[in-house]
């Protein structure tokens, strides 16, 4: 969106701004509830038959959402039941924050890592405001002599076309992509005369805007064994983190961990190299007891991480990471291994038509384990439609401890595909595989998928998938050398809202509708101009696929509805929460129209011209021929005010709620003539 700050003048500078991030006003959820729910029944070799239900209970009014899930799992041997998680959320669109009371998972940061916890959590949360520009985007400054067309090219391809008055401006918040480029400015003015303005540029995604915060602060007990059947909580803990967006390039901040048995704070750091990379940097020191796997107590991390992200490829990426003894990472209940020293190596470029990839790791522990690997893949496009790739990785200091892939994609019509692979594992051993299938599509209908391997076990597999307004179906057979099994799975959401009971494809965080078209059974609605739903016989029709967050444009076809209907809109554009649905009603009405006789008290007809009003009201129809009156927008019962010449009269009339749409009445004998 180009915004123009103020008229333009030869002594005063135009600002342009391409989009500003904004988010849409929010419409208040309909309170309701429903249930996401993943279950199967799998019957595997010797009877064993296996049922399991994944399901999750949502309760949503507004900004806030109650959540509670449980995994149930019955075979021969147990059956139990886990809680996953179970937490009550509020949030804040216009501030970017959201506040946790219950299960969750904190953010980490460069040196710490996110766990899984109880208690409660107050974080920004930029994606509540999908669009936001969280980083600084290249600002352009350029000057005209006459009134002038700007042409903004990013990377050789042109963004958008401007125009502008004589004097100074600047452009700001050019639509860009992550990495490194270069904007140009073509300004062409009355006479056609060209003037570029060329300007470099690298982005990246960790650096925020300057004045900008990240922020989170977590407390509560950390999870242990989560998705078991002894899953419970342990430690208390207290954590903070802070990041400020300092300038355009570079961005700095802090966390702190405070636990009974350990502490640790650290600070972190990213910028720009000019245009060329993104740098990051962090330290981090820590102090714990009772950890009987050294007899350091306290120790330090170190990273330092360099990348760079070209749109015509040579793209690369390196990070070394260092941990003392006695650094002890955050949630780390002593039983994994200490890292020592850690280095990440990562390279990509295109080649015609060919791209390559290169990839090192390298990791030791303070228990004496050095894992190395470096492994390397490359891809091309064959016969204009076959893609073929190739894997090949070696662990280093290893006899043998090579692996290998060779994969070849043929696409086809109506989104078939077929696929062919060939592994080899380190130990040695050769698979070779071939597949064929066809992915469901988006709405409603089938897929499938065909598989033959060599492998011992999975020598067959096919499956087919089905996409319903209510459900997703999943039925597969598997079979092999002494081994078969069979399974059949059924996932959706269950729930209610605006007096509709629905059942549909699952809804997980995203968002969803009810939309009322007066009583009309039958009406499709559109999102984003797709049939998406059909309106039942109360004239209300689910609508699933919401973007929470973000403007999603529904829509009623006129021509589609009866012709005795009042439409005062056929378009709805609405913002929903997530994890929540809205009741969405469109402005139409059932119009009653009837053909009215009327007689004056000595039987003949109420002359031409004589005026009929609908009391009470002031809508107005004149009398034709014959005494007739086509009168509109008619009630179950009506009173009438009939006036002519010489005289008038008043009378009453009701209309058969199940009769014509468009009934003959009467005659009608006026009570009085005068």
């Amino acid at each position: 969106m180009l915004t123009l700050a103020a008229p333009v003048s030869a002594f005063q500078t135009t600002k342009l701004a391409l989009g500003d991030g904004r988010a849409t006003a929010l419409q208040r959820s309909t309170p309701g509830a429903y249930l996401n729910y993943d279950a199967s029944f799998t019957r595997a070799e010797g009877n064993r038959n296996t049922i399991g239900v994944l399901m999750e209970g949502v309760g949503f009014d507004g900004p806030d959402s109650l959540v509670s899930g449980a995994v149930l799992v019955n075979d021969r041997l147990t059956r139990q039941t886990v809680r996953t998680e179970s937490y009550w959320r509020r949030d804040l669109p216009g501030r970017m924050e959201a506040l946790v009371l219950g299960d969750a998972i904190g953010s980490g940061s460069a040196w710490s890592r996110p766990v899984r916890y109880g208690g409660i959590r107050f974080a920004r949360d930029f994606s509540l405001a999908p669009g936001y520009l969280t980083y600084s985007m290249p600002a352009l400054q350029g000057s005209a002599a006459l009134p002038s067309t700007v042409d903004v090219i990013v990377n050789n391809q042109r963004r958008s076309k401007l125009e502008v008055g004589p004097g100074p401006f600047d452009l700001t918040n050019v639509p860009v992509v992550s990495g490194s480029g270069e904007v140009n400015l073509v300004v062409r003015d009355l006479r056609g005369v060209e003037t570029v303005v060329t300007q470099k540029y690298y982005l990246s995604p960790r650096l925020l805007a300057p004045g900008l915060s990240d922020y989170s602060l977590d407390a509560g007990r950390l999870r242990r064994n989560f998705g078991q059947p002894d899953s419970g909580y342990g430690a208390s803990f207290v954590a903070g983190a802070y990041r400020y967006g300092i300038t355009p390039v570079l961005t700095a901040g802090g966390r702190v961990e405070a636990q009974r048995e350990r502490q640790a704070v650290g600070f972190e750091a990213a910028g720009l190299i000019g245009t060329f990379a993104a740098a990051q940097a962090a330290v981090a020191w820590s102090r714990s007891e009772n950890d009987r796997r050294s007899p350091e107590r306290s120790g330090g991390r170190y990273l330092l991480a360099l990348e760079r992200i070209a749109p015509s490829g040579g793209n690369g990426s390196l990070q070394y990471e260092h941990f003392d003894a006695g650094f002890r990472q955050f949630g780390d209940l002593g039983l994994e291994a200490r890292p020592r020293d850690r280095t990440q190596a990562q390279t990509g470029m295109s080649l015609g038509r060919l791209t390559l990839g290169v990839n090192y790791t390298r990791q030791t522990t303070w228990e004496g384990d050095n894992f190395r690997l470096i492994a390397m893949n490359v891809g091309t496009r064959i016969f204009e439609n076959v893609f073929l790739s190739l894997y090949t990785g070696k662990r280093l200091g290893q006899e043998g401890g090579w692996s290998a892939g060779l994969s070849a994609i043929v696409p086809l019509e109506k989104q078939r595909s077929i696929i062919a692979t060939s592994n080899r594992d380190e130990g040695g051993r050769l698979t070779t595989a071939v597949q064929a299938g066809q992915s469901p599509p988006v709405g409603q209908g089938w897929g499938w998928s065909v598989r033959a391997s060599d492998q011992v076990r999975q020598q067959a597999r096919a499956g087919v998938l089905l996409n319903s307004s209510m459900a997703q179906i999943q039925v597969e057979a598997n079979a092999g050398t002494g081994s078969y099994a069979q399974r059949l799975g059924v996932s959706g959401s269950v729930g209610w809202l605006a007096g509709l009971p629905f059942a549909t494809r699952r809804i997980d965080n995203g968002a969803f509708a009810v939309v009322r078209v007066a009583d009309l059974e039958g009406v499709p609605v559109y999102r984003s101009n797709q049939v998406a739903a059909t309106t039942n016989k109360k004239g209300l029709a689910l609508v699933t696929g919401l973007l929470p967050y973000q403007a999603n444009r529904l829509t009623i076809d006129p021509d589609e509805l009866p012709f005795n209907m009042e439409i005062k809109g056929v378009e709805e554009m609405v913002t929903p929460y997530a994890r929540s649905g809205i009741l969405v009603n469109f402005q139409v009405r059932r119009t009653r129209n009837a053909l009215v006789v009327i007689n004056q008290p000595d039987g003949t007809s109420v002359p031409s011209g004589a005026v009929v009003t609908l009391l009470p009201g002031t809508d107005s129809f004149v009398v034709g021929r014959r005494g007739e009156a086509y009168l509109t927008d008619l009630n179950d019962s009506n009173r009438l005010r009939v006036s002519w010449k010489d005289g008038v009269c008043e009378l009453t009339f009701a209309l058969d709620a199940a009769g014509a749409s468009e009934p003959r009445i009467g005659p009608l004998m006026c009570p009085t003539g005068k």
